[in-house]
């Protein structure tokens, strides 16, 4: 089979790598791949060059935008794709046009976000040959919100793509004073980074603890500004966007995510997989990451003080924090096997195919 995936730009978001992890899946099984990017510059593009599928970057010449896709649908055709899988919200309204066309390849859609679509995003997630989307709830808000059912409609969990230990061999937390919070994700507004402050500026002054913001974007000067208002700005760390923030996760003790607005987040994910018990918010698809109560604490969306309550347990718990961190890594290896991913989307393809 001959498959292209589709993306506007290589940032180092959860789409972007879920995009080269399962273009890597579907190589390594001996599908012909293809992944074609809108414009170079992306921070994954070395990444992307040295993997196992075949890359293209289409020409956009000066105008370097995450719209402009010019001779997409002659490179498809070129390349004798047999089928198409967008990623991402421009690579989906592509698709969305394309699906609206007599074509020689099949057009599977995906659905990952919180966010509100425009309208050739829905147009593809309808018309398109297949659907996939990366939580059930995102498929429910699908049919909810836009009443869109597409009667080739799938739900494919991200999968687990850090290297992580194996159940087998894998170390318990660290324990130790500060206890170590932890949030990875860009600093856009529905992420509420700032929520994350706020409550932690609530905890009891004599609890001993450290809070690591790793991302970027256009709210990180405004958390920078608000811990200082806070008189917390010696307890957080800002380390910007991190290629790779494995080092972090082993190095921290629990994962607190306090966005409005999810799919299935690949920073809870990832945190469940390296043994961080979870504090997050109830929105979306976040309580399909870790299992409420067992793995981590769901919270009502903006009860703070039932946030504030539950994270104040597990710091001061070393044996909860134990006892949680085994739990939390078995049902990340159980939900989230990569290999199961990629197997899901082999078996999609086959069906449609």
């Amino acid at each position: 089979m001959r498959i292209a995936l589709i993306q506007d730009h290589l940032r180092n978001g959860g789409t972007e790598n879920q995009t080269l992890h399962i273009a890597n899946g579907l190589a390594k099984s001996g599908l012909e791949v293809h992944v074609i990017i809108f414009r170079q510059g992306g921070v994954l593009d070395e990444k992307a060059a040295s993997s196992d599928f075949t890359l293209h970057f289409l020409n956009q010449g000066l105008l370097k935008t995450d719209w402009f896709a010019p001779g997409l649908d002659s490179l498809l055709q070129s390349l004798k794709a047999e089928a198409i899988i967008p990623m991402g919200r421009m690579a989906n309204c592509h698709a969305g046009l394309l699906s609206n066309r007599k074509r020689p390849y099949k057009v599977i859609a995906t659905f990952r976000t919180g966010k509100s679509i425009p309208f050739l995003q829905r147009r593809a997630l309808r018309l398109a040959d297949g659907l996939i989307a990366n939580s059930h709830d995102a498929l429910e808000r699908i049919k909810r919100t836009y009443g869109i059912e597409n009667p080739n409609s799938s739900v494919i969990y991200n999968g687990c793509i850090r290297v992580t230990t194996s159940l087998q061999s894998a170390a318990p937390r660290s324990v130790g004073k500060p206890v170590r919070l932890i949030s990875a994700s860009m600093f856009r507004p529905e992420k509420k980074q700032v929520r994350l402050l706020r409550i932690c500026s609530q905890l009891p002054a004599q609890i001993d603890w450290h809070l690591t913001l790793a991302g970027d974007g256009p709210h990180r000067n405004f958390c920078i500004q608000e811990a200082d208002r806070l008189g917390i700005k010696d307890r957080i760390e800002f380390p910007g966007l991190l290629p790779n923030p494995t080092d972090l996760y082993q190095s921290s003790h629990i994962a607190i995510h306090a966005s409005s607005k999810e799919s299935l987040p690949n920073f809870l994910v990832e945190a469940q997989s390296f043994g961080l018990p979870v504090v997050a918010y109830n929105v979306d698809g976040v309580g399909e990451t870790f299992e409420n109560g067992k793995s981590g604490f769901l919270i009502d969306h903006g009860n703070q003080s039932q946030f504030v309550e539950k994270l104040q347990l597990l710091i001061e718990s070393e044996d909860l924090r134990l006892q949680i961190s085994q739990a939390a890594r078995e049902y990340a290896h159980r939900h989230f096997a990569p290999e199961a991913q990629i197997n899901a989307y082999i078996d999609l393809l086959k069906q449609l195919i």
